[in-house]
Parts: C-alpha cells; structure tokens; sequence
C-alpha cells in the first residue's frame, strides 16, 4: 500500500473514504527567497497558478516582498505549517480544484 493511504502526524487520521483522492486542491504558500534554492524560471511557470487562484478569490494574493509563492498539495499545508515555521500558508480561498495524480488503486 502506498505512503499516501497513511496519514501521518500531525495529519489527522482520514477515515477510508472520508477524502477523496481524486479531487483534491492545490494550495499555495510562500516562503522567504532566501530559504530556497531557485533553479531555471521557477516563478514564471507558477505565475499562471497565482493568476487563477487570485481570479478565484476575486481578489490579489497578498504576496510580501522577498516571498516565492510554492503550489502545494492541500494535503501538505498541516506538515508545512509544523516544519517550516516561516512559510506563510494562504487562506483555502486561494486554492485550485485538482486531480490527484498519485496512484489510489
């Protein structure tokens, strides 16, 4: 069984069935320029991603200066706000409706 069909702290245990992994959301967080190692035009390609969850919150994302937006799986945003204290995590109204691509059978 795949490492996905375990949750792991501190994600709360999902009964089977009680999320779907087919339709789920992808998140966007930003973390400060100087934690990250950048390679080719990273921010060029995420650009349309901020541009589409910016149209679906009617309104900008409220990006600070020295901050790279990072897509993330919605599942993802509970291990990144424990382990990386200084990303900001966007409110869920800056999300995209998504398939997930990992194998579930």
């Amino acid at each position: 069984m795949h490492k996905t069909r375990h949750f792991l702290p501190p994600l709360p245990e999902y009964e089977p069935g009680k999320y779907d992994l087919y339709h789920t959301k992808l998140r966007l967080v930003a973390v400060p320029r100087d934690h990250l190692k950048i390679t080719y035009e990273f921010e060029k390609y995420t650009q349309p991603l901020v541009a589409a969850t910016s149209n679906e919150a009617g309104r900008p994302l409220p990006l600070r200066d020295g901050y790279v937006v990072v897509p993330v799986h919605e599942l993802q945003v509970t291990h990144i706000q424990d382990k990386f204290p200084e990303a900001e995590i966007f409110p869920e109204e800056f999300s995209l409706p998504i398939f997930g691509q990992q194998s579930v059978r």
